[in-house]
């Protein structure tokens, strides 16, 4: 060592650019500490140059500080070569490495790193153990994280503020806050880390008012908090909250920061006011790509797909705005929820121009995106030429099978999955209930069902319940169905109770029927569209008294019900429609040729289904409701505006009723298109008078 130090020193007139000024060397300093300044990485491989011909590869003090410096300009893999080139790794060496994986994003390998690390006996310290924290935070690997916890009260480390911070921010990463707070609770030192960590948690897990009580009890503390905890308190989705921290960070002069302004946006956003988040983006001088793609989102979110691709033709045109896996994950969402499949594949195109195609989110992301245009063909493809699979990339293309009705497609999928050794997840059962309530498989559901809780031991969630609910409903075996709620370990929950509300009604199960629409209203006493479902029950009792009454408690409450909305694409264009919706600027158009299609498939044996409005109104009045649904406007607008063989795709938000069902087989035959319908439960592939889901739907 004395050695070294005598001779490590080198002349070497070395520039090194900075962000804010030049440092020059001149002095003959050391090796180590040109790179405990150097942040750059052209002069940084100068050094590591100097290094090598000076053969000082076994000095490993020399070595960490080389890793470290490679590791702070974000170039891990070279810190992983030096670190794999030290024959004498000391402690240091290891928690460099660990530190640089999990600044770097690389938590899978940090942990890796650290297992190896404690297999060869070297022993971790407490600043080994803080680095190492937010990996299993960031991966949700509950076990590992609660482990490390107990190995540190085990060793007796003591207390340490850097290390119950970091446990404070993992239980926080896990939904565990009382845990969370214990350990903070516990801190006999504190700092504004510890109490950003705890906020934050709060915030992030749905706990507004608890954020809040926290920052109050810390300001009378002493601690006035910094940017970080206003904008943390603004991750709430407690809109009440976030205002008012709104008015705290103009007060405090963080009006025009950046971070405050994109941290903004995404409350608004997540709270569905997004004009006030567009018009905070307007605010911003100079948008970088976490502020555009933040943006993207929220228009997507909120259905306007007109502003959304216009915002991202605009992104694109931006300059200095190169796209990352986040912005085309968002884009390919929007494709998805709207249906766009033209503009999809645009977007799978920008992928592949991007590199991005052999990235796993990105990838699982086509795969959705395509399966939910119906294009199973392409989901595949896509799914096929994935180097690495995760879970859920299987998940998304089994679900992809399940709603276009290919069900026995999905349990084969589901079997090779198993086969390939990855373990099913919850979310894989979700797809594969599904898949079998969609294709009315229900005995092999109820099976798969069973084996799910003894061979995998996943108890059964509210999803799961829901499915196999919906599986018995609409085989008719709603009395089954309604048993297993009743013996549920779990409340049911909306989605369960709606299922079983639309079984009793397809099977007239009347008495069921009203006492699980009553519980509904106790969940949602403000939703309309449960008062509708109850309203629909006694109208098909013939209990018309009770059913105006309940539309009368609507209208009186101003409650409105979501009126039934469609959309298609066209040349990449999305045409969106209301039901009954008279003043479109395509109306007449498609009046006229909508008269001409009834009266088509009226010759073919079309018959209006007038029991499919529950209105107490003339059957005249039926039918006009019935013609003028969102997906028949959709529907006739396709046919008028597309050549002959043209795929129809309409993207529906409700269910889709039987009169509608029974037209789009008739279209299907006499106008020899495809018709491919979303609804809100699953698709529709109408061909030749046929439709895939063989009225099991």
């Amino acid at each position: 060592m004395n050695c070294w130090r005598q001779n490590v020193r080198f002349v070497l007139n070395l520039k090194i650019s900075c962000r804010t000024h030049v440092v020059y060397f001149s002095a003959h300093p050391s090796h180590a500490s040109i790179l405990k300044e150097l942040r750059d990485t052209k002069p940084l491989q100068q050094v590591h140059a100097q290094v090598t011909v000076s053969n000082l590869f076994d000095n490993v003090f020399l070595c960490n500080r080389l890793m470290n410096a490679y590791a702070s300009c974000g170039l891990i893999d070279q810190a992983q070569i030096i670190f794999s080139q030290i024959s004498n790794k000391n402690l240091v060496s290891w928690t460099i490495l660990v530190s640089g994986l999990t600044k770097n994003g690389r938590f899978s390998e940090a942990i890796d790193v650290f297992q190896e690390m404690v297999v060869r006996e070297i022993r971790p310290n407490e600043v080994t153990i803080s680095t190492v924290l937010p990996a299993f935070g960031k991966l949700g690997v509950a076990l590992m994280g609660k482990s490390v916890h107990c190995y540190w009260i085990r060793h007796n480390f003591g207390y340490n503020v850097f290390v119950e911070t970091g446990l404070v921010h993992m239980y926080s990463k896990f939904g565990c806050m009382k845990i969370a707070r214990k350990v903070f609770d516990t801190m006999p030192e504190r700092n504004v880390v510890s109490c950003n960590a705890i906020i934050s948690g709060y915030s992030e897990n749905g706990f507004g008012e608890e954020a809040l009580s926290m920052f109050n009890k810390m300001r009378r503390k002493g601690f006035s908090g910094d940017i970080f905890t206003l904008t943390s308190l603004l991750s709430s989705p407690d809109l009440r909250v976030g205002s008012a921290i709104h008015g705290l960070l103009i007060g405090a002069g963080y009006k025009n920061d950046p971070l405050v302004k994109t941290a903004l946006m995404e409350l608004y956003i997540n709270c569905d006011f997004v004009d006030d988040a567009c018009s905070i983006f307007k605010e911003i001088d100079k948008k970088d790509l976490v502020a555009w793609t933040l943006m993207l989102r929220g228009f997507s979110k909120s259905g306007n797909w007109r502003r959304t691709i216009e915002h991202f033709n605009n992104m694109m045109g931006e300059d200095g705005i190169m796209l990352d896996s986040v912005s085309l994950i968002t884009i390919l969402s929007g494709c998805s929820f709207s249906g766009a499949l033209q503009q999809g594949r645009r977007v799978h195109a920008l992928v592949i121009k991007t590199g991005f195609q052999a990235d796993i989110f990105t990838g699982s992301s086509l795969i959705d995106m395509y399966a939910n245009c119906a294009s199973m063909e392409d989901a595949k493809t896509c799914f096929e030429y994935m180097e690495e699979k995760d879970v859920a990339c299987w998940n998304t293309l089994i679900s992809g099978y399940g709603m276009i009705g290919r069900g026995n497609e999905a349990i084969e999928l589901f079997s090779k999955m198993k086969n390939s050794g990855l373990v099913p997840d919850e979310s894989t059962f979700v797809s594969v209930l599904c898949s079998c309530s969609n294709e009315g498989l229900v005995d092999l559901g109820l099976q798969i069902f069973d084996r799910m809780t003894k061979l995998w031991n996943i108890i059964p969630s509210s999803k799961h319940y829901a499915c196999v609910i919906d599986l018995l409903g609409r085989s008719g075996r709603v009395n089954e169905a309604y048993s297993l709620m009743k013996r549920m370990h779990l409340q049911p929950g909306v989605e369960i109770l709606s299922s079983l509300v639309t079984a009793c009604r397809i099977y007239k199960n009347f008495e069921v029927g009203v006492e699980v629409s009553r519980k509904l209203f106790e969940l949602k006493p403000n939703d309309a569209g449960y008062y509708v479902l109850l309203s629909n029950m006694y109208a098909l009792a013939g209990d018309w008294d009770c059913a105006r009454t309940s539309r009368t408690y609507l209208k009186s409450n101003n409650l409105k019900k979501n009126p039934g909305r469609s959309s298609i694409e066209i040349s990449g264009e999305i045409f969106t429609f209301m039901a009954s919706q008279k003043d479109h600027l395509f109306y007449v158009e498609i009046n006229e040729f909508l008269k001409d299609l009834i009266f088509k498939i009226k010759s073919e044996g079309y018959e209006v289904d007038t029991d499919s409005v529950f209105l107490d109104v003339s059957n005249d009045v039926k039918k006009d409701i019935l013609f003028h649904h969102s997906e028949k406007l959709a529907i006739a607008f396709g046919l008028m505006r597309t050549k002959p063989g043209t795929v129809i795709r309409v993207t529906k938000n409700l269910r889709i009723c039987k009169d509608c069902h029974s037209a789009c087989k008739f279209v299907s035959k006499v106008y020899a298109r495809v018709l491919v319908i979303k609804d809100a439960n699953r698709f529709h592939v109408f061909r030749d008078g046929v439709c895939s889901c063989r009225d099991w739907w």
